[in-house]
């Protein structure tokens, strides 16, 4: 049976001194590779190598049937693409910088079923760590979805002041693809609840914003540094 484990949080978007709102501990990122090992431990007779060529080609295939306008069961998820944006009468047209194809996700029978049996478990709370509460867009203004390179990030939260000598201390957001960290090293504006950060020059892809820092309440500094990573993927296009 599967198990999560739980954080409990200061909810800083409410008045209220004793809201929580609870964040699963991360047990880590499962890629591609790491999944074919799993089918290898459950007794699957192909090897590594075959597992992960099927792997990537079925995921291929499921990004060109969705973007062809396919309803895709996976059995992890329904998917199908929704298009954002107002068309100016009957005759209007696609237009890129007004218009938007984005691809809608929701949890299978299989998925919800596994989760309604999933143990939970609540370990603790975080009362030191920072807290990343929204990130928004200076360009585009969005919320907690696309950044954009060379462009100012705000980032709202608790406990984000970056301040310390260790050598990890700072804002930095990490590729999901291939797990590369490239560090905000400009930093315009650093505050307990707010910090603004020019985001660096990064090529297209999702990432996490992950905050690194020794700043505390009191006057000292933590011994070590804590960090969080905002539970929002970003998106660079």
């Amino acid at each position: 049976m599967s198990k999560i484990n739980l954080w409990l949080q200061d909810n800083i978007l409410t008045p209220r001194p004793n809201d929580y709102y609870a964040r699963v501990k991360p047990m880590g990122n499962i890629k591609i590779e790491d999944i074919a090992k799993e089918i290898i431990k459950g007794g699957s007779e192909h090897n590594e190598a075959t597992i992960i060529d099927i792997l990537s080609r079925s995921n291929q295939v499921i990004i060109e049937k969705i973007a062809q306008g396919y309803n895709v069961n996976t059995g992890v998820f329904y998917s199908h693409i929704t298009v954002n944006g107002v068309f100016n009468g009957a005759t209007d047209r696609f237009n890129p910088d007004e218009h938007r194809l984005i691809a809608s996700f929701t949890s299978s029978n299989e998925l919800r079923a596994e989760l309604k049996k999933t143990q939970v478990e609540i370990v603790g709370t975080l009362t030191s760590e920072p807290v990343v509460g929204k990130v928004i867009d200076s360009l585009s203004e969005k919320e907690d979805s696309n950044i954009t390179p060379n462009n100012v990030i705000i980032v709202k939260g608790n406990r984000l002041k970056i301040v310390g000598d260790d050598a990890s201390v700072g804002v930095y957001l990490i590729n999901q693809s291939d797990d590369t960290r490239h560090k905000c090293d400009q930093i315009i504006s650093n505050e307990p609840k707010q910090l603004m950060v020019m985001v660096p020059v990064l090529s297209a892809g999702n990432y996490v914003l992950e905050i690194v820092t020794q700043y505390s309440s009191s006057n000292l500094l933590l011994k070590e540094p804590r960090k969080t990573q905002f539970e929002h993927v970003l998106i660079v296009e």
